[in-house]
């Protein structure tokens, strides 16, 4: 039953994703999906995005969960394959279908879940409420910008520190030398885009949001991971 859950709701978010991402850096040719296989499966199903979204969010609410992890591994997956494509188109160098699955696995076993229960209990703590530019979305947008943001910031230096094999005496260096420049950026970015989120999305769809912004971030992120790599090597 899980299963087929689980498969039914990849047929739904992969036709979505195809056609958000549409506008981002197209995958080195050698990786490039073929038209004769799933995608045209996809396009002979019939299943359009509006149907799709209307889908995605039937899913949101029945099982929020694993929607969201889900989700979140393939688009960040996705910014990770965007950065490759970059790096290739500079250095020529091969896709790197392992680097790839970190940053997917990161998604589906830690972005997701994390900010679907990070949000919940911000929500307990804190209700929304019906005018976005009040005290409680202030509240709110420091708490996840200058709390949760350093927090999380710091497990996702530690997570790939430990699973590309460097050791978590790798990430304390990242984390004493690197830390303040990555959070000046990362505010630069997310502290509107929380803004944003926490005041005008509902609060089944944030995680989505978040997710879509974090594609961009992890171009970044995932460049400097291993830039960071290859001068420690």
């Amino acid at each position: 039953m899980m299963h087929s859950r689980l498969r039914q709701l990849l047929l739904l978010l992969l036709p979505l994703l195809a056609h958000g991402l549409r506008a981002a850096p197209r995958l080195h040719a050698a990786h490039a999906p073929s038209r004769g296989g799933r995608v045209a499966a996809l396009d002979a199903s019939g299943l359009d995005a509006a149907a799709a979204w209307a889908a995605y969010n039937v899913q949101l609410v029945e099982h929020p969960l694993v929607t969201k992890a889900l989700t979140a591994g393939l688009i960040i997956g996705a910014g990770d394959a965007a950065a490759q494509t970059l790096e290739g188109r500079q250095t020529g160098a091969p896709f790197d279908g392992v680097r790839y699955l970190r940053w997917a696995i990161f998604g589906l076993v830690l972005q997701g879940p994390w900010n679907h229960a990070f949000y919940q209990l911000l929500d307990a703590a804190l209700p929304p409420t019906a005018d976005p530019f009040t005290l409680t979305t202030l509240e709110k947008v420091g708490i996840d910008q200058f709390v949760q943001a350093p927090i999380f910031t710091v497990i996702i230096l530690c997570f790939f520190a430990v699973v590309e094999g460097k050791g978590l005496a790798f990430a304390r260096e990242q984390v004493k030398n690197d830390l303040g420049g990555i959070l000046v950026k990362n505010w630069s970015v997310f502290l509107p885009a929380t803004v944003i989120n926490l005041g005008f999305c509902p609060p089944e769809l944030r995680v989505l949001f978040l997710n879509c912004v974090f594609f961009g971030w992890v171009v970044y992120l995932s460049l400097f991971l291993n830039a960071e790599g290859e001068t420690a090597e």
